[in-house]
C-alpha cells in the first residue's frame, strides 16, 4: 500500500507520536530524571495513591525494579510512601504535591494553548475533535495491547 492512500491526519498523528516522545524527554530532563523514573512519576501523578505493584504492572516492571525507581524518587521528593489506613502492612505510593505541581507548571503553557484553540472552534468542530482524539486514543491503546500480545507467553 503506497502512503499516498493515507490521509494526511494519519501523518499528523504519527508526527505526534514522536513529538509526545520528544516532550516526555524534556520533562523528564527538565526535572532532572532519567526517563524511566519520570514514566513513573508521570504515572503516580495520574493515578494518586497506588501500591508498587500496581505501579510495577502500569510500567511493565518488575516489582523489584520499580521499588528501586520509588527509592531514587522518595530520595528526590517526589514521591512519598504511605501506609494503608485498613492494613498497616500494605505501602501505597503517591507523586508528593511539589511534584504534580511541577509537571503541571512544565505542562501548562500546551495545555492552555491547545484549550484556547479547541475552545475557539465553533461546537461542531469542538465535537468532531473530541471524537476524533477518543478515538485516536482507544486505536491506540488497542494498538498497544497487540503489540505487548506478540511476546507474551
Amino acid at each position: 500500500m503506497s502512503t499516498a492512500s493515507f490521509h494526511p491526519a494519519a501523518f499528523t498523528l504519527q508526527g505526534m507520536f514522536t513529538l509526545a516522545n520528544e516532550t516526555e524527554r524534556e520533562l523528564a530532563r527538565n526535572l532532572e530524571l532519567n526517563l524511566t523514573d519520570f514514566r513513573a512519576l508521570s504515572v503516580l501523578a495520574q493515578l494518586g495513591p497506588v501500591t508498587v505493584g500496581k505501579l510495577a504492572a502500569e510500567l511493565g516492571a518488575t516489582p523489584a525494579t520499580t521499588t528501586a525507581i520509588v527509592s531514587r524518587l522518595v530520595s528526590r521528593g517526589y514521591v512519598a510512601r504511605h501506609r494503608g489506613t485498613g492494613d498497616r502492612r500494605q505501602v501505597h505510593v503517591s507523586a508528593t504535591p511539589a511534584a504534580a505541581r511541577k509537571i503541571t507548571t512544565l505542562m501548562q503553557p500546551l495545555v492552555n494553548a491547545t484549550n484556547e484553540h479547541i475552545q475557539a472552534l465553533p461546537a461542531s468542530q469542538q465535537s468532531v475533535v473530541a471524537d476524533f482524539l477518543d478515538v485516536a486514543q482507544h486505536l491506540m491503546r488497542d494498538h498497544l495491547h497487540t503489540l505487548s500480545m506478540k511476546d507474551a507467553p
